[in-house]
């Protein structure tokens, strides 16, 4: 398994103006990577003064976007101004993502439209721009935060599951393609985090699932994503007991089984 070496590497990374995403810029920006960040433009103030931070504490370049990655060419945008602005980009972490919790009748249809914007067609753009340019190079990976919840159908959150089993499924293909090139796509599928994601998103604050998977801290979530990152390790998904459910017994339970556990465990108490 080769290493990915990050210093002196640029990376850009959505979604990273809080949760898991900031706390990946700060792992990358510590190990000497310049960085491009990204997020919304609501977050202008909070990605600046974090871009300033991490150029101030350990001397790397960083560079601070406000793309809307659900504008029709967002992504493009942002891929073409960091390359502008970082000259190459030797890594991609896609983190931004939107979440909506309820019944798919009742959630309302542009945040559920926006959420496939941004968690898939985002996402897609970001790795199909940026692979090409990785293979010609000879190196680089792109790492895409997936989800526990893609692989299996989640009851009150039926379509951010199917985004992330979306992203899951693209990224393994791919990684499969373009084996002996140099690059990487890589697949980080944590649990549910404690991150603005859930509370923006409506997820209860007790659920029974909560007991199984835990509910974890971003700050641990990141580092082990990172460190697979730079371990090149195809899939992720933290936690011994997150791998053996979504790894091992959802691939061999029959679906009528796995709705109806799905149904009981993801209602909010």
């Amino acid at each position: 398994m080769s290493k990915f070496e990050v210093k002196g590497k640029n990376v850009l990374i959505t979604g990273a103006a809080s949760g898991i995403g900031k706390e990946l810029s700060l792992l990358f920006a510590r190990d000497g990577a310049n960085l491009v960040l990204d997020d919304v433009p609501g977050k202008r103030a909070s990605l600046d003064q974090w871009a300033n931070e991490l150029h101030n504490k350990f001397n790397v370049q960083v560079w601070p976007f406000h793309i809307d990655l659900a504008e029709e060419k967002g992504p493009e945008k942002l891929y073409e101004t960091a390359k502008e602005a970082a000259g190459r980009i030797d890594a991609v972490i896609n983190d931004a993502g939107t979440l909506e919790y309820g019944n798919f009748a009742d959630i309302d249809y542009d945040k559920q439209y926006i959420m496939i914007k941004v968690n898939v067609l985002a996402l897609y753009k970001l790795t199909r721009l940026a692979v090409p340019d990785m293979i010609i190079a000879g190196s680089g990976q792109v790492m895409n935060l997936s989800s526990c919840s893609a692989f299996q159908p989640t009851v009150y959150h039926a379509v951010y599951g199917a985004t992330k089993a979306f992203v899951q499924s693209m990224s393994e293909a791919i990684n499969a393609e373009i084996k002996g090139t140099g690059v990487k796509v890589l697949t980080f599928s944590p649990p549910y985090t404690k991150t603005p994601l859930l509370k923006s998103g409506n997820m209860p604050d007790k659920m029974f699932w909560y007991k199984i998977s835990g509910l974890w801290d971003p700050a641990v979530i990141a580092s082990k994503g990172y460190q697979a990152f730079k371990q090149g390790k195809v899939i992720c998904i933290p936690g011994p007991m997150n791998w053996l459910m979504h790894s091992l017994v959802v691939r061999m339970s029959p679906h009528n089984l796995l709705n109806a556990i799905s149904l009981w465990a993801m209602k909010g108490r």
